[in-house]
């Protein structure tokens, strides 16, 4: 039998971005990819990189406590249910390994300055970990790296991980970035075709 391959998505805390992107590109993977779902394996990890909490602690935004072990968002929670299906009784949160990065394929990452402060950890994981951006092909930034966006104050975290109408936006611009990428992340996994997704494709 072939061995699976493990596909790794990582966002701050893995309470919003990176457990939505594993769900749906598992779901991605079941309903259009015949066999797929067998052969690759996905996850998702927090990664808090030192850049993102030396920023915070020159604008006086307090840590959330714990940062992970947690569960996920209550607003990432209910755009799973809207796309049809629950989170597993009992997911918790979990930060990122080094046998996460040495046993995944592909690292996809959520903001650039994520990637940079991971390469400075494992400069040999530079081959295989990117942006979600840069496997879209987007020129523009998505909109969870519009750092603009957030208050500047003490309802940072609540507003990135529970505003609903945040929530909902970001991460519908984010799965539409993923159905732009999944070419080219079954290409950069080494497995199956590279038959496109369309926007209709997962309400199917």
């Amino acid at each position: 039998m072939e061995k699976r391959v493990n596909l790794l998505f990582v966002c701050v805390r893995n309470r919003v971005r990176s457990p939505f992107s594993e769900f749906i590109f598992r779901k991605m993977l079941k309903e259009k990819k015949e066999g797929l779902d067998d052969r690759i394996k996905v996850c998702s990890v927090g990664f808090f990189p030192p850049v993102l909490r030396d920023r915070l602690a020159d604008l006086r935004i307090s840590l959330p406590e714990p940062i992970f072990g947690t569960s996920m968002s209550e607003a990432t929670e209910e755009e799973l249910r809207k796309r049809g299906f629950d989170a597993p009784a009992g997911w918790t949160s979990r930060e990122l390994a080094p046998d996460d990065v040495e046993n995944s394929r592909l690292i996809i990452i959520s903001l650039p300055q994520q990637k940079e402060e991971l390469l400075k950890l494992f400069p040999e994981a530079r081959h295989k970990v990117f942006t979600l951006r840069e496997m879209a092909g987007r020129d523009q930034p998505l909109v969870n790296e519009i750092f603009s966006n957030f208050p500047l104050d003490d309802t940072f975290w609540w507003y990135c991980e529970e505003n609903p109408a945040y929530v909902s936006n970001m991460l519908l611009d984010l799965e539409e970035a993923l159905i732009e990428a999944f070419p080219k992340i079954l290409r950069q996994l080494g497995v199956g075709n590279t038959e496109k997704f369309t926007t209709t494709t997962l309400s199917s």
